[in-house]
């Protein structure tokens, strides 16, 4: 018999992971603080819920997907919060990109309780969770995580285990850094080549086919070409993933001069674009400013 599974948050990313959910047979609970969504999912067959301890009340599971560590940290520790509020021998799963502290916190304040907590970030774009192809890295007990294995792998098609909660999103962290920087040296690329009078595209094409391939220029290729910058993921939240990032330094000592390069290069093109607008549009910050970045 499959867990009744609850969602808080259905967003670009918790929407289309609600929506393989129902497809996949299990029995929902959504809540959003936007009200369209949640109807949206509950046109679907879901039930909508009034809170997200109304949806730990009714769920087995409950997988939240929010946009900071701010709205990770009321979820789950404010009143009546989702580590109060869940049921006895339930299993809380938090998939969004947040501070690994934040993990650790919720972690701790639920050791006196029979309720298992699984750190399960996902990478990957809407269109990934759409498809059910995403990656997801988790971190929880060996026993937590062979409870929502089959769950997870509704949502994605690579789940790995990694170790405690908090390192599910040390990890996605390290990932976006890697992905921010393949696309900001590619924009700065893009914008040489603009102003030596060679198609872009054309690069694109020829890059594309090498050993320089990046999937994440591939993605937002389309966006670059039909300048369409309307926002997918934005400069705001591409800024968050990094300085989430950046604060890891401190646990370990190591220097990240690159990764901290790349953090200028996004302030720079936010300042240009404007920071809600969709971060390909980097390229043509870069292409369209006189000064030396």
């Amino acid at each position: 018999m499959l867990p009744r599974v609850g969602i808080v948050g259905a967003g670009r990313m918790g929407s289309r992971m609600g929506t393989n959910l129902l497809d996949a047979g299990y029995e929902l609970t959504v809540f959003d603080l936007d009200e369209e969504r949640v109807d949206a999912l509950v046109q679907r067959g879901a039930t909508g819920a009034t809170s997200a301890s109304d949806v730990a009340a009714q769920s087995d599971v409950v997988l939240t997907s929010l946009p900071h560590t701010e709205a990770v940290e009321e979820t789950y520790l404010g009143d009546d919060g989702l580590v109060f509020a869940a049921r006895e021998g339930s299993v809380l799963m938090e998939t969004s990109t947040v501070v690994p502290e934040a993990i650790e916190a919720i972690d701790e304040a639920l050791a006196d309780r029979d309720v298992e907590f699984v750190d399960a970030p996902v990478i990957g774009t809407p269109v990934e969770a759409a498809a059910a192809t995403l990656t997801i890295v988790v971190g929880s007990t060996a026993a937590a995580f062979d409870r929502v294995d089959d769950l997870l792998a509704t949502l994605g098609d690579r789940v790995e285990h990694v170790g405690r909660p908090g390192q599910g999103k040390r990890l996605k962290l390290a990932n976006n850094v890697m992905t921010y920087g393949n696309f900001a040296i590619a924009a700065e690329m893009f914008a040489v080549v603009s102003r030596l009078g060679i198609d872009p595209e054309l690069f694109f094409d020829v890059t594309q086919s090498g050993v320089a391939q990046a999937a994440i220029v591939e993605t937002k290729a389309p966006k670059l070409f039909e300048r369409d910058f309307t926002p997918g993921f934005t400069f705001e939240g591409v800024l968050k993933d990094l300085r989430y990032c950046l604060d890891m330094k401190t646990e370990t000592g190591v220097a990240t001069p690159l990764a901290s390069t790349v953090v200028e290069q996004y302030v720079l093109g936010a300042r240009v674009a404007g920071p809600e607008t969709d971060y390909a549009a980097l390229v043509d910050a870069l292409t369209d400013l006189d000064v030396e970045v």
